[in-house]
């Protein structure tokens, strides 16, 4: 189980997994010399900055001269300079153009490396069509090839991993991540790398973790899957987990996932989490939010229940009732009765009604989030679920995939003006625009008047009224969307986006990437039902998806068969689990902003102002089930803005290969 390994030393295994193992291609460890140019494996000069920091915008600018300076270059330099520019068309998902501009390259009479750096933008064009097996021909014909870069093997083999995890290889992928790591020189791109052989050995099945490591004959192969299969085993009970990880470092001291345990760790890996001897649970239990709080109750406990560790805290109840002024009481008493930490108030207007009356020095996890306006003191911690927090995410997906303009369709409630608002401004501040808006009136089942009015359908239809009335006969009419946005931000509940996706398509935006939060996904797949919600890009928490072996693990030793699995109220049990496993870690994570735990609910981190921060997974309806998107293996996503640094724009990210391409 993934959740509380960061309680203790072994948090290492906890904290690989979400290593920032970015999709785009690697940078240059040579600078091009002036005057004649010679093959590199991606986009450069023109631009002095360093691959992974181009935006979208640079990258088009950097194809736009590559092609410029190509119309009077010798052959090589032109094939060199169009190979450069269709590899950037490729980074910001100009897929047809790219694959053009290939075709347009003649590698026949030239160096094998240029017809390599052909065949490899090739393979990713036939990645973002999600035809794998077609990549892993233009491929592996190069694997063995002399005369090619480090940089460019590395390059083939990241392509040929995700080739043959787009096929269900996960093993094969992970052989290949192995074989990359060899071509590596960069520190940071070694850990990348080691991260996302982690994240890929997550997708293996606890019997093919034994039948692969009984007929492995590779010392590196063989520690990873031993480190996998611990966790697997042992990630839900912490004491357990770093017994058994000490002992697998004393049988591979010299193993490459070492180099990524003290990377992560860093200076935390000699602290010691606190000690505490009681908690104090506080919670709405008996409040028309009951069932919330006794889900976030059930996935606590359970949690404590697995806990190995004979030193764990005891953990007290406090059911607050359903008076937030009464908060505050109930953590007095808490304190008088010997609690060393308090875990809740559950809600926003509890935490607030609590903030606001002045605590103690007890630390205390809130389990709900405080007015910005608020300074908090640094006993103070925040975790909630917030769909501003979902919302604020989705803007910098739908950023980071390159897109630009967005129309938003909500619903006229308070929590869709919330949404809307927390997506308008996190989309504002990485340099986007917002086109249109539209509120509909949620509950009803006809939403075409908000839609057509978003899609501009309505001018549409005006226009052709108007030109039959001057020639004065009917015409053949086929209306049409407006073409000024990248993509739909749909803020809807499962109910209402079943109903508002259909009605989308019909009016002609079939092909317009929609993007959501975790709260068009029920819980549980239901293919018949959500085949309406297909296309549809949201974020979620690895609990919810349940793609990974690690969480099955964890659904079956941990939560069993609780009443409410696979319902929104697990998202809550989920919520529990990570507050429990936090717990005893809050201040080195707060003191450590790059420490990471890989919890149910997301991968966390703290940032300065005590509030931990999710990073979702992230997954889009294919024949009405939720797949998730394979981009997430290889780019991790932060948002920085949640860091107070609210002017950053993040680096461009390229769109998805797996799956299918991006919505």
């Amino acid at each position: 189980m993934l959740i509380s390994a960061v309680i203790r030393l072994a948090c290492a295994i906890a904290i690989i997994a979400i290593a920032g193992c970015a999709s785009q291609p690697l940078p240059h460890s040579t600078r091009e010399p002036a005057g004649r140019a010679t093959p590199t494996e991606s986009v450069s000069a023109p631009l002095e900055k360093a691959d992974r920091d181009l935006t979208a915008q640079e990258l088009l600018n950097a194809a736009s001269e590559y092609l410029t300076h190509a119309e009077s270059a010798p052959p090589d330099q032109r094939a060199d300079l169009r190979l450069k520019a269709a590899a950037a068309l490729i980074r910001v998902g100009r897929i047809e153009p790219a694959a053009r501009l290939l075709q347009s390259v003649d590698t026949s009479n030239l160096a094998p490396i240029y017809r390599a750096r052909q065949q490899l933008s090739q393979a990713r064009i036939e990645l973002h069509r999600n035809r794998p097996s077609n990549a892993l021909s233009l491929i592996d014909p190069w694997l063995n090839q002399p005369g090619l870069s480090p940089q460019l093997h590395a390059e083939l083999r990241q392509s040929r991993a995700r080739a043959n995890l787009l096929s269900g290889r996960a093993l094969e992928a992970i052989r290949d991540l192995i074989t990359r790591e060899r071509y590596l020189t960069a520190e940071q791109e070694k850990i990348r790398n080691l991260a996302q052989t982690w994240e890929v050995l997550g997708r293996l099945r606890q019997s093919e973790m034994l039948d692969a490591r009984r007929s492995s004959g590779d010392a590196t192969l063989s520690g990873w899957i031993d480190l996998a299969a611990i966790q697997l085993e042992h990630g839900h009970d912490p004491f357990r987990l770093q017994n058994e990880v000490e002992q697998w470092r004393a049988q591979y001291p010299g193993h490459s996932a070492n180099q990524l345990l003290q990377h992560r760790a860093g200076t935390v890996s000699r602290a010691v989490p606190m000690r505490i001897r009681r908690i104090a649970l506080l919670l709405p239990l008996a409040s028309k939010y009951g069932r919330a709080a006794e889900a976030v109750h059930d996935g606590f406990m359970a949690m404590h229940r697995v806990d190995g560790d004979p030193e764990k805290p005891a953990v007290t109840v406090y059911d607050i009732g359903g008076e937030p002024g009464l908060a505050p009481v109930y953590y007095r008493l808490a304190a008088q009765e010997d609690a060393e930490m308090i875990v809740g108030p559950l809600g926003k207007l509890a935490v607030n009604e609590l903030i606001t009356s002045g605590i103690g020095s007890l630390s205390i996890l809130l389990l709900g989030s405080v007015a910005n306006s608020v300074p908090l003191p640094d006993n103070v911690y925040q975790f909630d679920l917030s769909p501003e927090h979902d919302a604020r995410q989705t803007a910098l997906r739908a950023y980071l995939d390159g897109h630009r303009t967005a129309a938003v369709l909500y619903p006229e409630t308070d929590w869709g003006e919330r949404v809307h608002h927390a997506f308008a401004q996190r989309w504002e501040q990485l340099g986007g625009m917002i086109t249109e808006s539209r509120a509909y009136i949620d509950g009803q089942t006809d939403y075409s008047s908000p839609i057509k009015e978003l899609l501009n359908i309505v001018n549409s239809y005006g226009r052709k009224r108007e030109l039959s009335r001057l020639l004065g006969h009917s015409l053949k009419f086929q209306p049409r969307r407006r073409r000024d946005i990248d993509f739909l931000f749909l803020v809807a509940k499962t109910a209402a986006a079943r109903l508002l996706k259909p009605q989308i398509n019909f009016f002609h935006a079939h092909d317009l990437p929609v993007y959501s939060t975790s709260h068009v996904y029920a819980g549980k797949p239901d293919p018949v039902n959500d085949a309406d919600l297909n296309g549809i890009l949201f974020g979620d928490m690895p609990w919810m998806l349940n793609s990974n072996s690690r969480i099955r693990q964890a659904r079956r030793i941990i939560q069993g068969d609780w009443a409410y699995r696979h319902t929104p109220l697990d998202r809550l049990y989920a919520l529990g689990m990570d507050a429990y496993a936090i717990t005893r870690s809050l201040a080195l994570l707060r003191d450590n902003p790059d420490m990471l735990v890989e919890g149910a609910t997301a991968n966390l981190r703290m940032n300065r102002n005590g509030q931990i921060i999710r990073q979702l997974n992230w997954a889009y309806f294919d024949g009405g089930r939720p797949i998730v998107r394979d981009i997430d293996i290889s780019a991790q996503l932060w948002d920085l803005s949640q860091y107070g640094d609210t002017t950053h724009r993040p680096p461009f990210v390229t769109r998805s290969v797996g799956g299918r391409p991006s919505p």
